[in-house]
């Protein structure tokens, strides 16, 4: 399976990245008054709007505010830098095994920008965000998973795992009319 950047079939003028062959999961919420988060860097594939990122709920336990924050990121030292969006929805266990659409509001990326997200939860329950299959070395080349606790905010990130996710970006014209 490789990366994917397409076309949506629907919209030409939307793009769709990232990978979505689905593996193994990692837990995001509250356990023993541990919170646990995940996440995603990402290179886009156009210049335009980022329209949504989707994830997909391999378990949901409970039910919880699951919230997805949108960061610039810097590449090359692996540092979060600034929050560009915040977006959340409430899931419960009838969402599970399916893919949770985040829409954004009107947030600009750039062509070849690295930008990264974070998810978390509030509330009692908890819910595993499906990864890329283990047996893929560095399924999404174009980015690396990030895992964190509330021990250890600052995380740790992984190039042989990648959440498996689909973002969409509608992409502006540079054409201009007279």
């Amino acid at each position: 399976m490789i990366t994917f950047t397409s076309p949506s079939k629907s919209r030409a003028s939307v793009i769709a990245f990232g990978f979505k062959e689905i593996g193994p999961y990692y837990w995001v919420g509250n356990c023993k008054n541990v919170d646990y988060y995940a996440g995603q860097t990402f290179r886009a594939p156009a210049h335009g709007i980022l329209k949504s990122i989707k994830l997909f709920s391999s378990v949901v336990s409970g039910s919880a505010d699951a919230t997805l924050s949108l960061y610039e990121f810097d590449e090359i030292n692996f540092t979060w830098k600034e929050k560009r969006a915040e977006t959340t929805k409430y899931i419960t266990k009838e969402q599970e095994s399916q893919w949770i659409e985040f829409d954004f509001p009107d947030v600009e990326v750039k062509k070849d920008g690295y930008y990264a997200f974070k998810v978390s939860c509030k509330g009692g329950g908890m819910v595993a965000i499906a990864e890329c299959p283990w047996n893929i070395t560095n399924p999404y080349p174009e980015g690396v998973e990030w895992v964190g606790t509330s021990f250890l905010k600052e995380g740790n990130f992984h190039k042989d795992f990648d959440l498996a996710f689909e973002g969409e970006i509608e992409e502006l014209s540079n054409a201009k009319f007279i």
